[in-house]
């Protein structure tokens, strides 16, 4: 069976230098999941095509600031998208099926899709209304609304990552909710193995660590201020890999606060080095905030690949956290931008760690058994067959 990965998106690479680390990781797992089942994949992924003429794919922090850049931006977007949309269908003919991730203004599917080809859709959030209020990355929402509806209601199969985002679109848009499969984000445990890394430690004392963006929505500054109250209390270190919109602010308010020797920020890393960084990790932390919709949608890869290396994970209690983590086992699950409650949770890891009460083999196994992205494939490949 031959598939054709789609993505439309220009900041979004499987190149090593790529800027969007998360995307990149699910990317590549979902097209490592179809060919460990066997199947011949061919990618058309607009990203790469951008990176191999020499431009860079952050556009996020300047368009950010600007009314007229994210105006271009759009439109850029808009015609380089019919461009791609004719240059993919064009490119690739003999294929079974198509499986796009989506990108805002990008119908790329479609044109396969009139022409029979089946066409599984992937979105990760309610596309517009991250990119116009939470990333700042669009002017032109309404024609993006339209745009991303388009895409749901003319695909075959739609996949979210939680059942809070399918529930705001079905909540936004009018599509057919038999259509929609929820899948989880999983995880590539070859490239995530703690035998595998050569740990990458920026203290000695016991160490926090945080790898992702570094946005609003990431919560880091939650551990900033859980950190200052237990700073005189415990040995604490905290290390932060990664870059954002955020960053800057966040390293500012640390040394001005007195926790620059505390908290480092090391910016972002290699693609193949953050494996070796989590394994230098004593706990890891994912803690989410809710968007500007008010509402926690999200799959944290980052979950998933801390616990593949053995890591026990503070994380803030969302759908995938609260089904991933038991308490006192692989870490504990603390309520979303409480920083009482992250103290008391950081205060009951520091214990067990000191204890040695964690136990790293257990802790990969489990997701190693159920959470694999060969997993996540098998389960799409079998709900599609029954939609069919």
């Amino acid at each position: 069976m031959k598939l054709l990965y789609l993505s439309g998106a220009p900041r979004v690479s499987t190149q090593l230098k790529a800027d969007a680390g998360g995307a990149r990781a699910h990317i590549m797992g979902v097209i490592n999941g179809f060919k460990d089942l066997n199947w011949e994949v061919s990618e058309y992924i607009v990203g790469d095509r951008i990176m191999k003429n020499g431009s860079k794919t952050d556009f996020q922090k300047s368009l950010s600031k600007s009314y007229f850049k994210r105006l271009l931006a759009d439109i850029i977007r808009i015609t380089y998208g019919k461009y791609n949309n004719q240059l993919s269908f064009k490119k690739h003919q003999d294929i079974d099926c198509v499986y796009e991730r989506l990108g805002a203004f990008q119908l790329m599917g479609m044109k396969f899709r009139q022409h029979g080809v089946p066409w599984i859709l992937e979105t990760n959030s309610v596309l517009y209304e991250e990119a116009k209020n939470d990333r700042k990355s669009i002017i032109l929402a309404d024609l993006c609304k339209k745009m991303e509806e388009k895409a749901y209601q003319s695909c075959d199969y739609l996949i979210c990552v939680t059942d809070e985002l399918k529930g705001m679109i079905l909540n936004h848009f009018d599509i057919d909710p038999s259509k929609i499969l929820v899948v989880p984000n999983g995880v590539d445990t070859n490239r995530f193995d703690p035998e595998k890394v050569i740990p990458i430690r920026k203290h000695e004392e016991f160490t926090v660590g945080f790898v992702g963006s570094v946005i609003a929505w990431c919560g880091v500054d939650i551990l900033i201020k859980a950190v200052k109250i237990l700073e005189k209390e415990m040995p604490i270190k905290v290390t932060i890999v990664g870059d954002g919109l955020a960053k800057q602010d966040w390293e500012e308010d640390c040394l001005q606060s007195g926790l620059g020797d505390t908290i480092k920020f090391v910016g972002r890393k290699p693609w193949d080095q953050v494996p070796a960084y989590i394994g230098g990790f004593d706990v890891c932390y994912s803690g989410q905030v809710a968007t500007h919709s008010g509402k926690m949608y999200h799959s944290p890869l980052k979950i998933y690949e801390y616990l593949s290396m053995g890591k026990p994970v503070i994380a803030a209690k969302f759908q995938d956290a609260a089904n991933m983590i038991h308490d006192g086992e692989n870490g504990y699950c603390f309520e979303s931008g409480n920083v009482n409650d992250l103290v008391e949770k950081l205060r009951a890891s520091y214990q067990l760690f000191c204890e040695d009460k964690f136990d790293a083999t257990q802790i990969r196994n489990r997701v190693v058994e159920s959470h694999s992205w060969k997993s996540r494939i098998e389960y799409i490949l079998k709900e599609t067959k029954n939609l069919n």
